[in-house]
C-alpha cells in the first residue's frame, strides 16, 4: 500500500511541472509578441490606381492625374518618383513640403483628399523648349522632353510603399 501512495504523489507532481511549463512558454510567447511589434497597429498602405491623364501647358506646366480605383488618398501623404524611359539613371522625387511649393494639388478643389473619380496635377517648376522641369531639393534640375516618356511611380510616405505607377508621352 505504501508503494502505490508514492507512485500516485510521482504522477501529480510531473503534472504540476508540466502545467508549470506549458504558463511559462505561453507567458513568454506572449511577451515576445508584444516585444516584436506585432499585436501594435501596423498601419497599412494605401492602395489605389493613379493614372496620368494629360498634360498641362499653361503656366508652369504639369501632369494631370485620375484616381482610378482604390482607397481615398492624401496628397500630402504622397511622393512621386519621376523619370524618363530612355534614360533609367535621371529621376527625381517631388512631393508637398510645408512652406514650400505644393507640387501636388487637387485639380478642381483645394483640399488635399483625394476620392475615387477625382483629378490631380502634378505640377512642374518650369516650362520652356526643352519640356517640363523641377528643380530637386540638392539644386539638380529634373527636364523632360517633348517626344519622351515621363514614368512616375506614386509612393505612400508613411509606409514607404508603392501606390501606383505607369507613363504618359510627353508632347507639348
Amino acid at each position: 500500500m505504501n508503494d502505490s501512495m508514492n507512485n500516485d504523489n510521482a504522477v501529480s507532481e510531473v503534472i504540476g511541472v508540466m502545467l508549470m511549463i506549458s504558463v511559462t512558454l505561453i507567458i513568454v510567447g506572449l511577451v515576445a509578441v508584444y516585444a516584436t511589434g506585432a499585436a501594435g497597429e501596423n498601419e497599412q498602405p494605401v492602395r489605389a490606381n493613379l493614372v496620368a491623364s494629360g498634360v498641362i501647358l499653361d503656366g508652369d506646366g504639369g501632369v494631370v492625374f485620375e484616381h482610378m480605383a482604390g482607397d481615398p488618398l492624401n496628397l500630402d501623404r504622397l511622393e512621386v518618383s519621376l523619370g524618363i524611359r530612355d534614360d533609367p539613371s535621371s529621376h527625381i522625387i517631388v512631393r508637398n513640403e510645408p512652406g514650400k511649393k505644393q507640387y501636388i494639388q487637387k485639380y478642381s478643389k483645394n483640399d488635399s483628399d483625394v476620392l475615387l473619380g477625382d483629378r490631380f496635377v502634378l505640377y512642374a517648376d518650369g516650362k520652356d523648349d526643352n519640356g517640363l522641369n523641377w528643380q530637386g531639393e540638392t539644386g539638380g534640375k529634373f527636364t523632360i522632353q517633348p517626344g519622351h516618356h515621363l514614368t512616375y511611380r506614386f509612393i505612400d510616405r508613411r509606409t514607404g510603399a508603392p501606390i501606383s505607377s505607369g507613363e504618359i508621352a510627353i508632347d507639348l
